[in-house]
């Protein structure tokens, strides 16, 4: 330490180069710095969804869940396997521990689904892992022609898109590709002869490119090739089928085949048939959305796709609508970050400046500032982390602290200068070397303060990893300018004071008078100290202080999920959703609303005005949905409650599904009485009428059938079977052949259609088995091979804790069946891990904070005395949050984490110089009086110039879902903590010492003889 000083005293130029080096590397490092809204975290979550034509969802988990979930829980790091099979549909989610490699285990589920014996009808898996990053950017297309407005978004807006370097996803809604449909006429087809795997072998022989062979000429070798392809609907229509001749049509042909055209016998069109509607407050749309892959530049993402954009000639006739842009929202947030950063250092500064009255002093004190925040720039920047929320959050937390050493070293050698005659760089050296230890153990207190937040398990943990990183970087950073820049800038511009006698100002006189008074009523003190805390931790367990996950984050956009009665068609749910848009439209806070909505499931995202108040907007639409009869339910997602996760969820086991869903009826009941949460629905929908075949097998094997062979012949008659491709327009189409749908009515119609064998024998399906009308699952939900049910609700009161406290409390008075296990989800989880986390993490700081303190002090008797500092800072911090009704969450336990430094460093500043007045030769009392008196200042100066460099993100209407909670905490603890600091810390010392040497009414005898 002592080598540092007197380096940077004897090398001016060395040092000035150095800062200048560190003010350059700062800022081009933050010009390099990508911008994005949350930090690249991995979240532990792995899917994949396999679709699987014609399946019910027995079937589904049956034929891909089951052999797929033995294998995905053997993967490593897996904790827990998620199975839901659907109609038609698996999906599979792996929950992994944070620490797995994600990359590996991304592999190993794809080499598993690669190497298991699934379905040969199923189509190519779809794999995906989730993350934090939300859509960047949106925009929408419409017009009256709608085939122009696809035509422009599939030929130059999707590619011009697509082209950007970093995107993840481009998503296209609304687009609705045409393709050639043969509907087969069944009594035409009869009429022939013929059957649908017939006519499909016939097209299919007429749309061919194969290669033959060679011709070898004495000078070339000719390959010769057979191309004999369908160009057009006119092709389609023209193909050129055979009847299956009889005796009596063959002797009136005379002999000869009857030819005829595949439109004699089907309905051929070129369209695009869709089950979903896609629309821009209220028109027709067609979207394009795109996700940024994790760690990229979102904000040089999205200017790059506007470049793209722009460079388009938009046809005449499309409207183009901007719906997301997270580019603006990041720059703003990154900007008023900023500008909140570049506030509170001004703020600081002119504390500083009112405490010391001397421009160069304060100068000199607040440089640390900028050169700390180049530092952290310059390291963030190497280990790859991005201007983020939480990375500026940090910035802004370490502001107010990064200046408290380089003040406590100013103070003391301005203080030092003033007094003394005797002008020298020796002296300025020595001001500094008097208080080094002080702030060096101060500052590797706050350190191992926020060490522990780097390692705290979870998403959440990682979430916070950034800010903790940054704000011990800047304090590392702080320390050494301190040291170094500090006493030499001190050295040119401070030696040349005006030289004043040494008298106490105001605030040391008043504070005299009443330590002094303190010393002599430490119990009166303590006790009183003692009632303030009591009564500040009694504001939460009074419920009069809610609890949270994470606030919630001001936004403008939010969704509305519509389901619809099982069987709904895309007519019904229209209906509705069309009511749900004129709902909207009567608001006139509501700005925009964009549309998807399919047979039985419909989406809105809608836009607010900035200064709405979305939580009554939110129960004003709440009441109205809920005179829309026709929908099953109509939940708006993300008003209320935190954005990250506001559902309370929890999961049923148990021993059969008739338990199940018994327990599961038991708990909708009862969670739908508990008043802040709404929504509240259940993941059993009941079963759907279905048609179900039971095979005789003893009737396939006599017609040379088997049921996957009936089964793909029925979804060719019923759905339509791709059966081949060709170009139309320049672009690709399919080609689907199907039976007409309205031979399909009902049961008694599906049961009289014909399967041909491999003989070419047409045979009824009645006459292959039993066909029934019953009732069939939904679907089928599975956790770890077991089955399972959710109940879940939105939270929509702030205070989550209390929300989540009834609603486990209403659980409890049910009588379940036995054997019933439940397992909370979503917040309530989420919640109670983060607590127990951090408490953790508080638990380790504070014995990191004595540990430190135990290496510089070299006893083990003062450390305690500071650490008895701490839990006074709760009293403001409390305080602080009641007053301005913000609940305790995450952000308010990290200013508490942080309160466990700035607090201890106060103290260790006071003790310090009072064992230093002990060392020579002050009796106790002295010592704490003078050095009371002697560090008041500097002790104000910094708690006051961190207070102040906080406020503006403690009154932001633009602090992050961090900063305000965190920022009051801080503000309020250091304003108690400071305080009761000056009189408490040396109150307990007098108290503990004279243990060892001296007791307590000696201490006051000694006082009134003056011996003290």
């Amino acid at each position: 330490m002592k080598s540092l000083i007197r380096f940077s005293m004897k090398n001016t130029l060395a040092v000035f180069i150095l800062i200048f080096l560190l003010v350059g590397g700062g800022l081009f490092s933050v010009s390099q710095m990508k911008m994005e809204k949350y930090p690249d975290v991995d979240i532990p979550y792995f899917h994949v969804n396999i679709i699987y034509p014609g399946a019910s969802p027995e079937q589904s988990m049956r034929d891909i869940g089951e052999p797929l979930e033995k294998e995905f829980a053997n993967i490593e790091g897996a904790v827990s396997v998620y199975s839901w099979a659907n109609p038609n549909n698996f999906h599979g989610m792996i929950k992994a521990d944070m620490s797995a490699d994600m990359d590996a285990l991304e592999e190993e589920v794809r080499n598993i689904v690669a190497k298991a014996n699934l379905p040969e009808t199923i189509k190519e898996p779809h794999f995906f892992r989730e993350s934090l990053d939300d859509v960047i950017y949106m925009i929408s297309f419409s017009g009256a022609d709608q085939s122009k407005v696809q035509r422009f978004v599939q030929d130059e807006a999707e590619p011009a898109i697509r082209s950007v370097k970093g995107i993840d996803q481009v998503t296209v809604r609304g687009e609705q590709k045409k393709n050639v449909y043969i509907s087969v006429r069944p009594d035409d087809l009869k009429k022939k002869g013929l059957t649908l795997d017939q006519v499909q072998q016939m097209i299919t022989a007429n749309h061919v490119s194969i290669p033959i062979g060679d011709i070898r000429t004495p000078k070339d070798v000719l390959p010769i090739r057979l191309d004999e392809q369908m160009a057009s609907l006119e092709d389609v229509r023209n193909i050129q089928l055979t009847a299956v001749p009889t005796p009596e049509s063959l002797q009136e042909a005379g002999g000869m085949l009857e030819t005829f055209r595949l439109s004699d016998i089907a309905d051929i069109s070129f369209e695009a048939k869709s089950h979903s509607i896609s629309r821009m407050n209220g028109e027709p749309a067609v979207t394009v959305s795109v996700t940024a892959k994790g760690g990229e530049d979102v904000v040089g993402i999205v200017k790059d796709v506007k470049k793209e954009m722009d460079e388009l000639t938009l046809p005449t006739g499309i409207n183009q609508e901007l719906l997301i842009d997270q580019s603006g929202e990041i720059e703003k947030s990154v900007n008023g970050m900023l500008r909140e950063v570049l506030l509170g250092a001004l703020m600081a500064a002119i504390v500083t400046l009112l405490f010391l009255r001397n421009i160069q002093s304060t100068i000199i004190a607040v440089i640390s500032i900028p050169l700390s925040m180049c530092a952290s720039f310059i390291v963030l920047n190497y280990f790859g982390y991005s201007l983020n929320m939480m990375t500026l959050a940090g910035i802004a937390v370490a502001v107010g602290r990064v200046i408290d050493d380089s003040i406590v070293v100013i103070e003391n050698v301005f203080r030092r200068v003033r007094i003394s005659k005797n002008r020298s760089p020796e002296l300025v050296e020595d001001s500094t070397r008097e208080v080094a230890v002080a702030i060096t153990s101060s500052t590797m207190t706050t350190v191992a303060v926020f060490l522990p937040l780097a390692f705290v398990p979870g998403i959440v943990g990682k979430f916070f990893v950034p800010l903790a990183w940054t704000v011990v970087v800047s304090l590392l950073f702080s320390l050494l300018v301190a040291i170094t820049a500090v006493p030499l800038l001190s050295r040119l511009f401070l030696l040349k004071l005006e030289h004043t006698e040494h008298k106490e100002n105001g605030i040391q006189r008043l504070y005299r008078r009443v330590l002094d008074w303190v010393l002599d009523h430490r119990l009166i003190t303590l006790a009183l100290s003692i009632v303030l805390l009591a009564g500040s931790a009694a504001i939460p367990a009074m419920g009069w202080i809610g609890f949270n996950f994470l606030p919630n984050e001001k936004a403008t956009s939010f969704n509305i999920e519509i389901d619809m009665p099982i069987g709904s068609n895309i007519q019904k749910t229209e209906r509705v959703v069309k009511q749900v848009e004129e709902t909207l439209e009567g608001h006139p806070d509501v700005i925009q609303i964009y549309t998807t909505a399919g047979d039985e499931h419909g989406q809105i995202t809608y836009q607010v005005k900035k200064e709405t108040d979305v939580d009554n907007l939110g129960d004003e639409l709440r009441s109205d949905f809920a005179n829309i009869k026709d929908a099953e339910s109509i939940v708006l997602v993300g008003i209320g409650g935190m954005r990250v996760d506001s559902h309370f969820r929890i999961i049923i086991n148990g021993p059969n599904s008739e338990a199940i869903s018994k327990a599961s009826e038991q708990i909708l009941q009862a969670l739908k009485k508990v008043d802040g949460l709404a929504d509240v629905r259940s993941s059993s929908e009941g079963q759907k009428p279905e048609v179900n075949i039971d095979f005789n097998h003893g009737a396939l094997a006599e017609n040379g059938l088997t049921p996957a062979g009936v089964a793909m012949s029925l979804r060719t008659m019923i759905e339509g079977s791709t059966i081949t491709s060709i170009d139309i327009e320049k672009k690709p189409a399919d080609v689907i052949l199907q039976l007409h749908s309205d031979n399909m009515s009902n049961v008694s119609k599906f049961e009289e259609q014909e399967i041909t064998n491999q003989l070419g024998q047409p045979i009824k399906l009645k006459e292959l088995g039993n066909i029934k009308q019953t009732l069939g699952a939904i679907d089928i939900s599975r956790l770890d091979q077991k089955e399972y049910l959710q109940v879940y609700g939105t939270i929509t009161d702030e205070n989550q804790s209390r929300v989540t406290n009834d609603a486990f409390a209403a659980i409890d008075e049910l009588d379940l069946p036995r054997g019933i296990t439940l397992t909370s989800e979503g917040a309530a989880k989420e919640m109670r891990e983060g607590f127990i986390n951090m408490g953790i993490a508080l638990a380790v700081s504070v014995i990191l904070v004595y540990f430190v303190m135990l290496l510089a002090f070299g006893e083990a008797v003062m450390p305690f005395v500071i650490l008895a500092a701490i839990p006074f800072s709760i009293i403001g911090a409390i305080g602080g949050l009641f007053a301005l009704g913000e609940p305790i969450g995450m952000p308010a336990m990290i200013g508490l984490l942080m309160l466990n430094g700035i607090v201890v460093t106060n103290a260790i500043v006071l003790l310090d110089r009072v064992k230093r007045n002990e060392k020579a030769g002050m009796n106790r009392r002295q010592a704490l009086m003078e050095g009371g008196v002697t560090r008041v200042r500097p002790i104000l100066m910094t708690a006051i110039a961190t207070m102040v460099a906080l406020l503006p993100l403690a009154i932001s209407s633009e602090a992050g879902v961090v900063s305000r909670a965190l920022a009051i905490v801080v503000i309020g603890g250091l304003a108690s903590s400071t305080f009761l600091t000056l009189f408490i810390v040396p109150a307990i010392y007098s108290l503990v010492k004279p243990f060892r040497k001296e007791s307590v009414a000696d201490f006051s005898h000694n006082k009134k003889e003056g011996i003290l």
